[in-house]
C-alpha cells in the first residue's frame, strides 16, 4: 500500500480569528506579570516538544522555527533586541508558554494544531522583525572567512552592529509602511 499526502485546509472565519485574538490578548496579560525566564522556557519546552514528537505534521514542525527564532530574537546576545521589541515578543512567546491550551499536545497530529495556528498569527505579527533577524543571523554566520583569526575577531563586533542598525531601520520603515497602508498586525 503506497502512502499519499494530501491537502487539509480550512478558513478561519471572523469569529475564530476573534477567538484567537483573545488568547493572544490573555497571553500578553499573563506576560506582564510573568517572569521572562520562565516564559522563555516554556516556548522552548514547546519547541522540543514538537521536535520529539515522533507524529508532528511538517506545517507544525514549520510553524515551531519561527517560535524558535522569535526566542532567538530575544536571547541573541548580537542582535540586541530593543525593548520595543523583546517586550511584545514576550507577550506572544507567553501563549505558548502555557502548558493548557485549545487541544492537549498529547492527542497524536491534531495535539499542535492550535499552537500552529497561534503561530501563524504571531508570525505575521512579527514578519519583519523574523525577517531582519534571520538575515542578521546568515550575515554572521559568513560573515568572516577566518573568524578564528585576531583580525576577524576584532572586526566582527563593528560589523555585526553596522548590519544590526541598517537591518533595525529597515524594519522600521517597513513597519510604517504597512501602518501607511492600514496593514495591522494580529
Amino acid at each position: 500500500m503506497s502512502s499519499t499526502a494530501f491537502r487539509v485546509s480550512f478558513t478561519l472565519d471572523e469569529q475564530d480569528v476573534a477567538y484567537f485574538r483573545s488568547l493572544f490578548r490573555k497571553a500578553k496579560r499573563t506576560a506582564r506579570e510573568g517572569d521572562p525566564k520562565e516564559i522563555l522556557a516554556g516556548a522552548r519546552t514547546l519547541v522540543e516538544k514538537v521536535r520529539s514528537a515522533g507524529k508532528a505534521p511538517k506545517f507544525v514542525v514549520a510553524a515551531i522555527e519561527a517560535l524558535e527564532d522569535l526566542v532567538q530574537i530575544i536571547e541573541d546576545a548580537d542582535w540586541k533586541a530593543p525593548k520595543s521589541v523583546v517586550t511584545p515578543v514576550l507577550a506572544a512567546l507567553a501563549y505558548f508558554s502555557e502548558p493548557e491550551d485549545l487541544i492537549p499536545d498529547h492527542i497524536p497530529v491534531l495535539g499542535f494544531l492550535d499552537d500552529a495556528i497561534m503561530m501563524k498569527f504571531v508570525e505575521r505579527e512579527f514578519k519583519h522583525e523574523l525577517a531582519a533577524y534571520r538575515r542578521f543571523r546568515r550575515f554572521r554566520d559568513g560573515a568572516e572567512q577566518r573568524p578564528w583569526t585576531p583580525v576577524a575577531r576584532g572586526r566582527l563586533p563593528s560589523r555585526l552592529d553596522a548590519q544590526r542598525k541598517k537591518l533595525r531601520a529597515e524594519v522600521d520603515r517597513r513597519k510604517k509602511t504597512d501602518e501607511k497602508k492600514g496593514i495591522l498586525g494580529f
